[in-house]
C-alpha cells in the first residue's frame, strides 16, 4: 500500500467512478489507475469498486470506508507536509472559497494588505453557492471558506464567527422611499423588488411576508449584489441587499435606504477544517480579517468539538475590510453558476 493508490482511489470516487477522469486529474494514464487500484484490492484481500469490464459500475460498502480512512491519511499528509513547510519558513498556497459578494466587497481590503505582508503566499479563489464553498473545506479543496452560513452538516467544519452585516434598500435617486421617516414592510413591498438568495433558507424574505400575508413582487431574482444594483439602475425596481454592497462614491446613480428593523441582522463566517494543520500564514490572514481572530482564539474555538454557531455578539460588523472598491484581482475559479447569497 502507498499513498499513490491512496490517492487513486479517492480520485476515482471524487469524479463520481469515472476512471478516465480520475485519470486525468492525476496526469496518468487510465491503464496505470486502474493497475494501481487492482494492486491495492489484491494487497489488502478486498473488492474496492465493482466493475464491468473497464468500466467501473460502484464503490463496495467496504471500499467506501477504505476511501473514508484514505482521505484522512491523505490529509494527515498535507498537514505534514504543511508542518514542514512552516518551520521552513516556504510561502506555498492559500486557497479561500467564498461568495461573489465577499470576494467583490468585503476582502479586497485584506486581500491586499495580506498580499504586502506575504508576497511569497500564493493566493486563489474557489467562488460559489455558500454550500459548495464551506463543503470545499470538508473536502480539502480549501484552507478556509468565507461566507454566511450553510445547510449542510459538515463535521469537520468548525464555523466561526468574524463580522455582521444588515439590509438595506437600494433605490434610484428622488425615490419615494428616500422621504419617508418610517419605511414599514408594507410601504417596502409596494415597489417591484429585486433580489437575490431569495430561496436560501437564511434570506427568509418569503417567510417574513408570509407572516404578515404579504406578496412581494419579485420581477427579477439576480445572480449577485451587483446584478441587482445594475437593474436597478436602469428603473427595473428596487433591491434588498447587504449593506456593505452600497458606496455612494461608487454607486453615485444610486441610493440607500436602511432596513435593518425589518430584517435580522447576519454573522459573517470563516469555515476553518478541525482535522487539517492551520498554517502561520493562514492565522496571518485570519487576524486581517478580524481582530478577535487570533490564534489561540481560533485554536480554542477549533478544539471545540460542539461548535457549529457561533452566536454573533462576538463579532462586530465592521471587522472585516472597509474597502469596498473593486473586484479582487488574484482571480477566481466558478464552482457552479448557482444563485448565492452573502
Amino acid at each position: 500500500m502507498n499513498l499513490r493508490q491512496l490517492r487513486y482511489i479517492c480520485a476515482i470516487v471524487h469524479h463520481d467512478l469515472r476512471l478516465s477522469a480520475a485519470a486525468a486529474s492525476l496526469n496518468s494514464s487510465q491503464p496505470g489507475v486502474s493497475k494501481q487500484v487492482q494492486l491495492l484490492e489484491q494487497e489488502l484481500g478486498v473488492v474496492i469498486f465493482r466493475r464491468r469490464r473497464n468500466r467501473i459500475l460502484s464503490i463496495t460498502p467496504a471500499g467506501k470506508e477504505i476511501v473514508r480512512f484514505a482521505e484522512l491519511a491523505l490529509r494527515a499528509t498535507r498537514s505534514i507536509n504543511d508542518i514542514g513547510s512552516d518551520l521552513r519558513d516556504v510561502g506555498g498556497n492559500m486557497v479561500i472559497a467564498t461568495t461573489h459578494t465577499h470576494a467583490r466587497y468585503t476582502l479586497p481590503a485584506v486581500v491586499g494588505r495580506f498580499r504586502r505582508s506575504h508576497p511569497q503566499v500564493k493566493l486563489q479563489f474557489l467562488q460559489g453557492h455558500r454550500n459548495e464553498i464551506f463543503r470545499a473545506v470538508e473536502d480539502g479543496d480549501a484552507d478556509l471558506a468565507i461566507g454566511t452560513d450553510t445547510d449542510e452538516a459538515l463535521k469537520s467544519v468548525a464555523l466561526l464567527p468574524c463580522g455582521s452585516f444588515h439590509r438595506i434598500a437600494v433605490v434610484p435617486p428622488r425615490h419615494p422611499l428616500l422621504r419617508l421617516k418610517n419605511v414599514t414592510l408594507e410601504k417596502l413591498l409596494a415597489y417591484p423588488l429585486i433580489t437575490y438568495g431569495l430561496h436560501t433558507s437564511r434570506w427568509k424574505l418569503s417567510s417574513i411576508c408570509e407572516a404578515k400575508q404579504l406578496s412581494p413582487d419579485v420581477v427579477f431574482s439576480a445572480a449577485d449584489a451587483d446584478t441587482a444594483k445594475a437593474y436597478v439602475e436602469l428603473g427595473s425596481g428596487i433591491a434588498i441587499l447587504p449593506h456593505f454592497t452600497y458606496d455612494r462614491s461608487r454607486d453615485k446613480a444610486l441610493r440607500s435606504v436602511d432596513v435593518s428593523h425589518l430584517f435580522p441582522a447576519e454573522v459573517t463566517r470563516v469555515g476553518l477544517s478541525r482535522e487539517r494543520y492551520i498554517r502561520r500564514h493562514t492565522f496571518d490572514f485570519l487576524s486581517l480579517l478580524s481582530p478577535r481572530l487570533t490564534r489561540s482564539s481560533v485554536e480554542s474555538m477549533l478544539l471545540n468539538r460542539e461548535l457549529r454557531h457561533i452566536s454573533g455578539s462576538a463579532a462586530g460588523e465592521d471587522d472585516l475590510g472597509s474597502d469596498r472598491g473593486g473586484a479582487t484581482q488574484t482571480g477566481a475559479n466558478a464552482l457552479t453558476p448557482a444563485h448565492e447569497h452573502a
